[in-house]
């Protein structure tokens, strides 16, 4: 077996189960049951911000962006970008909100603003988007283990499954959190190294891959605006999609579900934005690289990035650069397969069952769920593999209505059937902006729109609603936030 994949994997192996066992052994001594959703909400400022940063670094991150790069050029850096600006918003908005109100779960969250059924709703889209979600960190794990042993992609994606569901089973979010700080290390240590030392290894250096676009007329892609039709389709769809709908996805928000208190949440800023924003330049110069190159370009998109990493760093180094990039890859995965299981045992299952769930049995609903996900995921990646970013972007549209009618609920009015109707429409919208035929048609009648992708039309649909509806509905009630609500309540505080 490829001595590379053997010691990636025992590194994992060693750091996710050495980590599991300690926290599952310590709350068993304690007389304590595993809080798998939110780890008993006391996570410090190096675990949550560290979380942040890493959760965010997936399967988009590390062989998407190295995939868009060789395609369309550095204008892939976007993705990168707007997740800085979207660790601004987690940090000083929707994180801190969500933990002030005390909910485990965004539809609970929703719930509390909107009622039970929106809850249910709700809870029923997020989770589609976040299974989705895994379904592409499997894939991307899978080319990650392709690169380093050869193996198909489906059989490499089931190995990646299996130590993902690992990352998260054993003791939950805090496991995670515990296992993304040695990971970190790790990761960002390594990716310096190899930026440094592919310099050197390249045929021409990095002045020969600037030359070569520059040669071939390319040049474009040398630049992070790359072509106007580029900077309007692809990295404002990007801003759009990730800011408006993972500052309210529960894949992320978990975390600031966990942090201690929301000073913690608010001093993470400093250092979950940089970590997170700075990484995605190493993909990006793998996939320019890898484009220039006749013996990697003619792997295509999804493996030639990769492949070069594992062809042209030493052996030692490969182990760094994998072990970092499968560690990014399977703290998504695992936040990803939690969210889903999170939401069907609070919102679905405890919050339709009379009593609710005790500790014991919402725990090991949550891990049977995980293992159920993870299973589907990797089975799926053996019939299907898209475009990972263009897929990213498409799911993200179904969660930014969501930003728009919770910002609303908290801080303006709450209306249950006008955030019903904002919700409806803007999924219908997205379902109809999906279908080719129908969104030539618009083009045909508007030739502007089309710049525009699912996450604009969405973002936009539910913020004209938002704002038309709310001006105008009768008998609201007041914000969440709002100082006639908390007048309202016996205690002067938040019900």
């Amino acid at each position: 077996m490829n001595i590379v994949l053997v010691l990636v994997v025992l590194y994992n192996v060693l750091v996710i189960g050495g980590i599991g066992l300690y926290l599952s052994q310590r709350d068993n001594a304690s007389g304590q049951v595993t809080d798998m959703a939110t780890g008993g909400r006391n996570a410090n400022l190096a675990m949550f911000s560290v979380t942040m940063a890493i959760t965010y670094l997936g399967s988009a991150h590390v062989y998407g962006l190295m995939e868009m790069s060789f395609v369309m050029g550095a204008v892939a850096l976007w993705f990168s970008f707007a997740h800085t600006i979207l660790m601004c918003v987690i940090c000083l908005g929707t994180g801190q909100w969500v933990r002030r109100l005390g909910c485990a779960t965004i539809p609970e969250l929703i719930g509390r603003i909107y009622g039970k059924q929106m809850r249910t709703i709700t809870a029923c889209i997020s989770a589609m988007v976040v299974f989705g979600l895994v379904t592409l960190e499997t894939q991307t794990l899978g080319i990650g283990i392709s690169a380093i042993s050869g193996w198909a992609l489906g059989w490499a994606a089931v190995v990646g499954a299996i130590l993902g569901t690992a990352y998260v089973t054993i003791g939950g979010i805090k496991q995670t959190m515990w296992v993304n700080l040695v990971n970190a290390i790790v990761m960002y240590a390594s990716i310096i190294i190899a930026g440094i030392y592919l310099a050197f290894v390249l045929p021409e250096g990095w002045e020969g891959v600037r030359q070569h676009y520059v040669t071939n007329g390319q040049d474009y892609k040398l630049s992070i605006f790359g072509t106007p039709d580029l900077l309007v389709g692809f990295s404002l769809a990007a801003v759009f999609s990730v800011v408006f709908a993972q500052s309210v996805n529960q894949q992320g928000m978990a975390a600031a579900m966990s942090a201690k208190d929301e000073s913690v949440i608010r001093r993470s800023l400093w250092i979950a934005a940089p970590a997170n924003g700075l990484f995605g330049v190493f993909p990006v110069l793998c996939g320019l690289a890898a484009a220039t190159i006749p013996e990697f370009a003619a792997l295509g998109p999804k493996l030639a990035g990769a492949t070069l990493v594992v062809k042209l760093l030493p052996t030692w180094l490969v182990v760094l650069v994998q072990a970092g990039f499968l560690g990014a890859l399977l703290s998504t995965f695992a936040m990803s397969a939690l969210a889903p299981a999170t939401i069907f045992a609070k919102d679905i299952v405890g919050a339709n069952t009379k009593g609710g769930l005790t500790p014991e049995q919402e725990m090991r609903l949550i891990r049977r769920v995980i293992i159920i996900v993870g299973s589907l995921s990797a089975a799926l990646t053996f019939y299907n593999h898209p475009n990972v970013i263009r897929a990213i972007t498409w799911l993200f549209a179904w969660l930014a209505p969501l930003f728009f009618i919770i910002v609303a609920g908290l801080f303006w009015k709450r209306s249950t059937k006008v955030a019903f109707v904002v919700v409806i429409c803007s999924w219908l919208i997205n379902c109809v902006w999906s279908i080719g035929p129908i969104k030539q048609f618009a083009v045909s009648i508007v030739p502007g729109t089309a710049v525009l992708e699912n996450a604009h039309i969405t973002a936009i649909t539910a913020f004209v609603l938002t704002v038309a509806l709310y001006t105008f509905a009768k008998n609201t009630k007041p914000a969440l936030f709002s100082d006639a609500y908390l007048q309202e309540q016996p205690t002067g505080g938040l019900a």
